[in-house]
Formats: C-alpha cells, sequence, structure tokens
C-alpha cells in the first residue's frame, strides 16, 4: 500500500496536481480562529457544538472549539466556522 501512495504523491507532484486532489488527499485552510476549510473531506463522521470529526481519507481530523458550526459541505469541500481552539488527526474508527 505504501508503493501505491508513494507513486501518487511523485504523479501528482509531476503533473503539478495538489494532494487534496489525489485519493487519500486533503488540505487545509484556517482563517484566524473563525474558520477552517477542508478539501478532500469524504464525509462528517460526528458533529456537535464542541467538536466536529471529519473523514478525510484514512484520517480522522478532529476540529474542538466553541459554537461550531458546519457552514458548507459539498464536492469534498467543509467549511467549519465559529470559535476553532484546536485541531487533531487520528485514525478513522469505521
Amino acid at each position: 500500500m505504501r508503493q501505491k501512495k508513494d507513486l501518487l504523491a511523485r504523479f501528482g507532484e509531476r503533473l503539478d496536481i495538489p494532494r487534496e486532489a489525489l485519493p487519500g488527499g486533503f488540505g487545509l485552510t484556517l482563517s484566524g480562529e473563525n474558520e477552517l476549510t477542508v478539501r478532500g473531506c469524504r464525509r462528517i463522521v460526528r458533529y456537535g457544538v464542541n467538536e466536529i470529526v471529519l473523514g478525510v481519507g484514512a484520517t480522522a481530523l478532529t476540529v474542538s472549539g466553541e459554537r461550531l458550526l458546519c457552514a458548507a459541505f459539498g464536492a469534498g469541500c467543509v467549511t467549519v466556522t465559529g470559535r476553532i481552539v484546536s485541531l487533531t488527526l487520528g485514525e478513522v474508527v469505521e
């Protein structure tokens, strides 16, 4: 499996394709402490006002904070608003 990931990474680099556009890839844009955009999101695993867990490839991205809201979700892109305190990466629990 590792070889496949390395091959995809090299392929993307040579063709100047962003990593989040390749299978299993994702990208983050944090605007201050109030807005986070995640590209390459496959699903919302858990949703709450203080914690949102997103499935990004084989990884779980946990967004912790206050008054969190999934403001947009479509075409693999999620925007989370509210007071973002921390971001944590971990394994997705199926």
